[in-house]
């Protein structure tokens, strides 16, 4: 998919948090940033599929917003 390059400020202290959570998360500092922004309450984009939760191994995933049928 392309993508079109834009630049955002984030004070030093917020920028180090977003990247110890991309880091967690094995993202890149633009994948987590755009999980973010589709996972924000008022967001006019696409959910993404469910949030992010860490597996049995220690990994992270998506976890599906749905409940049992």
């Amino acid at each position: 998919m392309p993508v079109a390059n834009t630049t955002i400020g984030f004070p030093p202290e917020m920028l180090v948090d977003i990247d110890d959570h991309a880091d967690e998360n094995n993202m890149s500092r633009a994948e987590y940033v755009r999980h973010c922004v589709r996972q924000a309450h008022d967001t006019p984009f696409e959910e993404p599929r469910g949030t992010l939760v860490r597996d049995g191994n220690g990994s992270i995933e998506d976890a599906q917003n749905e409940g049992a049928a």
